[in-house]
């Protein structure tokens, strides 16, 4: 199993919980990462179990567990001394965004490019799976071969997957906080509507809808990524933080 790539950059007295998603890891959003901690904000990334790990390893966990290490780093946070904590979630980790504001209480979340609407699709989970093999100098016939074994696996992941977004989307009229809802319509992974369902069913009146005309479903690092980070940041100016002095 490979190092946690969990990390946590310390910058300011307001605090982000910056969540990756699915089959990716925190590499993914340290760039985004740290372009938050150099506008202030202390960020903090936990890299969900199994992810950026082989495929057996990766297949022996599920989304629950992933949700409960976006809940430990929120925890961790606390335990920190931070009592107010936005949360910024991309694809998966939107999704794990939404559901934490439907349990706690965090002081905003940002989902981008998260798959919540009842009409779901996405990249089947053998795409991903293809991707690392490759990245391991795996040939493609025995990739092949691997997959075919992994199916059982698979199938149990991917229906354990749609069930758990399944679960958020029921449940989304519970979120109270203000909430930036980001899109890319290039997006070839989830319908671009999903932000749109979004935004009509939380219940806050500080919500704000931001699509992105040139950028797909990996928004954070597209080519409109600087917009996106300028969006981001204005959005997260804009709360009223109370400025205590981390413990």
């Amino acid at each position: 199993m490979s190092a946690d790539r969990s990390f946590t950059l310390k910058a300011g007295n307001r605090a982000v919980l910056l969540l990756h998603g699915f089959a990716g890891t925190t590499e993914d959003v340290r760039e985004l990462g740290e372009n938050l901690a150099e506008n202030g904000y202390t960020v903090h990334a936990p890299n969900f179990r199994g992810h950026g790990d082989e495929p057996a390893i990766f297949l022996k966990t599920t989304p629950e567990m992933w949700y409960e290490d976006a809940v430990a780093g929120y925890r961790q946070l606390e335990k920190d001394g931070y009592n107010e904590i936005a949360i910024v979630g991309v694809a998966m980790g939107g999704v794990f965004a939404l559901k934490m504001a439907e349990t706690f209480s965090p002081k905003a979340i940002v989902p981008l490019c998260a798959n919540v609407n009842r009409k779901m699709r996405y990249i089947p989970i053998e795409n991903y799976l293809t991707k690392q093999l490759k990245k391991q100098g795996i040939v493609e016939q025995e990739a092949d071969q691997m997959l075919k074994n992994y199916l059982p696996e698979i199938d149990t992941m991917t229906e354990a997957r749609a069930t758990f977004y399944k679960n958020v989307a029921r449940d989304i009229e519970k979120i109270h906080v203000p909430t930036m809802i980001g899109q890319g319509c290039q997006d070839e992974e989830i319908d671009a509507d999903n932000a749109n369902y979004i935004f009509k069913h939380i219940h806050t009146n500080d919500k704000q809808l931001c699509f992105y005309a040139g950028s797909g479903h990996d928004i954070v690092n597209d080519c409109e990524k600087d917009i996106l980070e300028e969006d981001l940041i204005y959005f997260l100016d804009d709360l009223v933080w109370l400025e205590e002095k981390v413990v």
